[in-house]
């Protein structure tokens, strides 16, 4: 990274791939559109949107891979339009379609698979790094809000 990413508008119809990392405490994604651009012997990607959160206290006990869940559907929520007017590929090595679709998921999984089983939403595994970093750097790099713990002795 060179240069720092500037945000790109996608057109219609275009594919957007979703990138989404995961701390112990901080979910993040980005969404990118992938482009031929001359100069460049491969597609390009280019980002259009990031999304991060600091967890609360009880979504930091949540499992990793719930918290890949998580931030996809809390994603969905608050990219809406573009999850309706393209259709979404979601890059991971986690086998999330797999967890999405499994009839013996129960519990907070069930409710986010019939929400996310809505939408046009495809999974590929990831075979390159490329925008994952993006998504990486925000998990990692977002500041945890909580006070520092108080060190003075209880006595």
């Amino acid at each position: 990274m060179t240069t720092p990413p500037i945000l790109t508008a996608p057109d219609d119809g275009e594919t957007l791939l979703l990138y989404i990392a995961s701390t112990t405490h901080v979910v993040s994604t980005t969404l990118v559109v992938e482009r031929d651009e001359p100069g460049h012997a491969y597609k390009v990607q280019r980002p259009i949107y990031f999304i991060s959160e600091v967890l609360g206290e009880s979504r930091v006990r949540y499992p990793h891979v719930q918290n890949l869940l998580y931030v996809l559907l809390i994603t969905s929520r608050k990219l809406r339009h573009y999850f309706q007017a393209h259709k979404i590929k979601v890059v991971s090595f986690f086998p999330l379609s797999d967890i999405l679709h499994n009839r013996d998921t129960n519990g907070r999984v069930v409710k986010w698979s019939v929400e996310l089983g809505a939408l046009s939403i495809e999974f590929i595994p990831r075979s390159t790094i490329k925008s994952q970093v993006l998504a990486d750097f925000i998990a990692e790099w977002t500041e945890i809000q909580d006070p520092p713990p108080d060190t003075r002795p209880k006595h």
